[in-house]
């Protein structure tokens, strides 16, 4: 198949603007397609009213690290450069009890052991057990064997109750989102090879300076038109018909603009998953596709933003909380939001990766449990305004032996793309980064 000329990419979050760039940079004229109003998908921008301000927030809180090698090529892409919209940190795990992990600003791998010489809460045998993990998975070259749970393997690699707790558990549900007992032990190796275990710089935590939105959408649109191509929003995708439906090229209906169908040569598929079936029909050159993503499973991510007044801060702009859903302690982390933002000062994003008991409660119970542990642990005051964001099916459940479909696909000039595609990462904005950008390639 020759590259085409058009292309039609189907929902801008991070997948869908990463492949729209590839695509511009390729030379096709691109139209990016977003149901919503703004662009990111479950990365973006939202504007939120806290105590009568109005604050610019986001749909969750993130943080990106230096291993996020797609990302960066893509901010250089579009000509952003990285440090005026992320401030890049090394690697830090903190609690407010004194706890710590900082690496240096070494050559690896001085720099971890820079981080578990001068930590704080770590005895010899903690460091030991660290140390043996580590150096066994970079001698296997970090492929542990038959995939299992996190949970079973850290046992069965000798890691203290105390590692678990503090390093291994807030890890691993921050970056596979997904229970310990239920989250892949394989996926989250993947994830060490690439973070601590490679270079210095690859275990940086990278957070945004601005709203999700402004970090990296905005820029893929101004790109994307100044190439000749379009940004639709507003635009929800009902149909898709394809070359063998009606004439020699794709056809994409809208629900809410049924008589402004635009006819592309190819397509990028970057939406949910579970609307793919509904949009293009029946196929059975998507029978295999539609049988992968009838397993998924999804895991939701809550963040609960709570305002103070402007002069309360969060030490180092954020820090780690000790876990314990039994004890109503849901959060993990805690940031600032007006470290790096004075708009924002005094307001704080707290985040509950993957499910548990919180559940269950209602959003306002939610809300109250977290300014509780936030006043045990930081000794703050009682917040003056809460809201909690339940993005309930935030990403797949990072699931041992997790199949997912790969970006080309049978069907000629129909390419899909999302944190969900094939991928030795959990969902994260790198994951969607690299399937953006993969699936525009496998059209070029």
């Amino acid at each position: 198949m020759s590259a085409p000329r058009t292309a039609a990419v189907v929902g801008a979050g991070w997948a869908g603007c990463a492949a729209a760039a590839e695509l511009g940079a390729g030379g096709v004229s691109v139209t990016l397609l977003e149901a919503s109003d703004v662009l990111g998908g479950r990365a973006r921008r939202l504007p939120l009213e806290l105590a009568g301000d109005r604050h610019v927030l986001d749909n969750g809180q993130h943080l990106l690290l230096g291993a996020y090698t797609e990302t960066a090529a893509l901010f250089e892409q579009l000509n952003v450069a990285i440090d005026t919209v992320v401030e890049r940190r090394p690697f830090e795990l903190r609690y407010p009890d004194g706890f710590r992990l900082q690496a240096a600003r070494l050559p690896a791998p001085l720099h971890l052991a820079a981080a578990l010489i001068t930590g704080r809460g770590l005895d010899f045998s903690d460091r030991a057990a660290m140390i043996a993990l580590l150096s066994a998975l970079r001698k296997s070259r970090w492929n542990i064997g038959s995939d299992r749970s996190t949970t079973e393997w850290l046992l069965e690699r000798g890691q203290t109750p105390q590692v678990v707790r503090r390093v291994w558990r807030p890890l691993a549900l921050a970056a596979l989102n997904t229970p310990l007992d239920r989250a892949s032990a394989q996926i989250f190796a993947s994830v060490l090879r690439d973070s601590l275990g490679a270079k210095g710089s690859a275990s940086e935590m990278w957070v945004p300076r601005a709203d999700l939105s402004a970090l990296l959408p905005d820029a893929v649109e101004r790109y994307v038109v100044a190439r000749g191509g379009a940004v639709r929003r507003d635009a929800r995708v009902d149909r898709i018909d394809g070359p063998n439906n009606r004439g020699d090229r794709f056809r994409v209906h809208f629900r809410n603009d049924p008589e402004r169908a635009i006819e592309v040569d190819a397509v990028v598929y970057a939406a949910a998953p579970t609307h793919l079936e509904h949009i293009v029909g029946r196929s059975e050159a998507l029978d295999a596709t539609y049988e992968v993503l009838a397993r998924f499973e999804h895991e939701p991510i809550y963040t609960v933003y709570l305002k103070y007044a402007p002069s309360v801060r969060v030490a180092r702009g954020f820090t780690a909380l000790l876990h314990d859903p039994a004890k109503r302690r849901y959060a993990q982390w805690v940031f600032d939001r007006g470290a790096l933002d004075p708009a924002n000062q005094g307001v704080l994003a707290a985040v509950i990766s993957s499910s548990g008991p919180h559940e269950a409660e209602s959003l306002e119970d939610v809300c109250q449990a977290v300014a509780q542990q936030l006043t045990a642990d930081l000794n703050l005051p009682a917040p003056v305004d809460t809201r909690a964001i339940a993005d309930r099916r935030a990403t797949l459940a990072a699931v041992p032996h997790l199949q997912r479909p790969p970006n080309r696909t049978p069907w000629p000039g129909f390419a899909i793309a999302g944190d969900w595609t094939a991928s030795d990462y959990p969902s994260t904005l790198e994951t969607a980064v690299r399937s953006g950008r993969t699936a525009a390639r496998a059209l070029l």
